[in-house]
């Protein structure tokens, strides 16, 4: 069954209206028309199976047959990670999406090759968002990573949720996972990514400052996106047994 996205505003009094690119999908790629079912999702825990009622090139409203709240799983993973080069972030998006990252704060680091202001930032964040949702639809995925605007490494140092927070980093005496994972109880776990040439010495002190654990990854030297990934997919398996943990239904 085909699955689309459909913001919480596009709901009301028991139907969904696409937005207008979904709508295209459906009607002009799909070849959708009234009377075929389809999944949609809201990307805040809401999902229902729907029967498209009223078909145009460019519309597509849809009845909602039967509908689900899934919670999100805890703790939240969360991710604070410094820009890096090319698409290599829109990939880190789609991954981590499919991973069941609950936060992404992007951050202007200081040895960020990448810089983004303005009217650029916030294209780079619609697409980041757009490819978030396409990575929900194809793995199922129906709660969303919240997505930032690109921020600075201590704006985000601040701003992480509460809860176990760690800064993977070359610097040494960090603590492995395992030891920073048997730190308990915990309500969200968040990992602060750095750029290609680290953290500097400042922006570590701001981390430790607001309370985040230097961390040590092992041996190899992984790239951003890499580490960001392996920490995600650790703090899934250690804290929710699996990606996405299990599904809660309320």
């Amino acid at each position: 069954m085909a699955r689309f996205f459909a913001p919480k505003e596009c709901w009301k009094d028991g139907a969904v209206e696409l937005p207008s690119a979904e709508a295209r999908h459906a009607t002009q790629v799909l070849r959708l028309g009234a009377g075929d079912e389809i999944e949609i999702f809201d990307g805040m825990g809401r999902t229902a199976r729907a029967e498209l009622t009223d078909v145009s090139k460019n519309r597509a409203l849809a009845h909602i047959v039967s509908e689900e709240r899934v919670a999100r799983v805890e703790p939240g993973i969360h991710l604070i990670v410094a820009l890096i080069k090319g698409e290599r972030f829109d990939w880190l998006v789609q991954k981590a999406t499919e991973l069941g990252a609950a936060s992404i704060r992007p951050v202007a680091a200081a040895r960020s090759v990448v810089r983004l202001d303005g009217k650029d930032a916030g294209k780079r964040r619609d697409r980041w968002v757009q490819t978030s949702v396409e990575a929900a639809k194809q793995c199922g995925h129906v709660v969303l990573p919240e997505i930032f605007p690109v921020m600075s490494p201590s704006e985000a140092f601040r701003s992480a949720p509460e809860g176990l927070r760690g800064i993977p980093s070359l610097h040494p005496r960090g603590k492995l996972l395992n030891e920073f994972f048997a730190i308990v109880p915990v309500s969200n776990v968040t990992f602060a990514i750095g750029p290609e040439g680290d953290w500097t010495d400042e922006e570590i002190t701001d981390a430790t400052a607001a309370g985040f654990v230097p961390l040590d990854l092992g041996a190899n030297v992984l790239r951003s996106e890499t580490a960001a990934l392996h920490v995600v997919s650790a703090a899934a398996y250690h804290f929710l047994g699996g990606v996405g943990g299990l599904k809660k239904r309320v």
